[in-house]
């Protein structure tokens, strides 16, 4: 450990030639000047700095740091009596004075909303046709059917972004939002004259698709072998359907075995 001296006696300036070798890079060209103006509680000490020509690349945040924590020194109390020992301990009383700590106060979050929050997204984008080939078709006003299409038609069936997002996960079941691509639409489950009703509800583009979702918007994705369910986690048992007749609207049906509620996945690139 280093023996600062007694204020008494006078400091020595640093110019040894292990300070040279310090400050220099390329060789001695440097200026001497000695600052008597720093106090840090000596004041018959000085500080005697050497400034070299050579260029330091340091960013203006280091700067600033460096002089605040000098500022905060000057304000340090300083005991007068004899010689001072730096002790080991001293740094971490000079940081707790420098540096002031913060509390980080979170919102009424829970420790998963906190893992949850500004998680990645994943998404698939993809085409959807129940088992007896019948492709989804928007229709005014904000309404899904299922109908047969051929030729130039096959364009009309709408694109899915199916976005994989947080739920109760197991083996078979799997939560996702069905979202239209390029629409701020979303499939969602609702409760309409007693009945569990399936809906296109608009939303908020700056605030969906999110990794946790409210639970109207939530299926469970089931695969059948080379089909797959949709389940409201709203409504369990309750599926989104099609009509064995053309051109009617998607629905929510619960599984009665009149209506269709195996469907195709065809993904789309992006």
């Amino acid at each position: 450990m280093a023996t600062v001296p007694e204020l008494t006696c006078e400091m020595t300036p640093f110019d040894s030639d292990e300070n040279d070798l310090f400050f220099e890079v390329d060789g001695p060209q440097k200026m001497k000047g000695c600052i008597q103006a720093l106090n840090l509680g000596y004041p018959d000490e000085s500080i005697q700095l050497q400034i070299s020509q050579e260029h330091i690349n340091k960013s203006f945040r280091q700067v600033v740091s460096l002089i605040v924590a000098v500022e905060k020194l000057w304000q340090l109390p300083v005991s007068c009596q004899g010689p001072w020992t730096f002790q080991d301990e001293d740094p971490r009383t000079f940081f707790s004075f420098i540096f002031e700590e913060e509390p980080i106060l979170w919102d009424s979050w829970d420790d998963e909303d906190v893992l949850l929050h500004d998680a990645p997204i994943r998404q698939l984008h993809c085409r959807l046709r129940d088992e007896q080939q019948k492709s989804l078709v928007l229709c005014e006003p904000c309404e899904l059917k299922a109908l047969h299409l051929n030729g130039q038609n096959i364009n009309q069936q709408v694109v899915f972004s199916m976005s994989f997002v947080h739920g109760e996960t197991s083996n078979d079941k799997i939560p996702v939002v069905l979202g239209l691509r390029g629409k701020n639409l979303y499939l969602s489950c609702v409760m309409k004259d007693g009945t569990p009703t399936l809906q296109l509800e608009s939303v908020d583009p700056k605030q969906h698709p999110k990794k946790k979702m409210e639970k109207r918007f939530v299926f469970n994705k089931i695969e059948v072998k080379t089909k797959m369910e949709f389940e409201s986690a709203q409504f369990p048992n309750w599926y989104i359907s099609t009509s064995q007749a053309e051109h009617k609207p998607v629905f929510l049906g619960n599984n009665s075995g009149q209506d269709i509620i195996d469907f195709t996945m065809e993904p789309v690139s992006s």
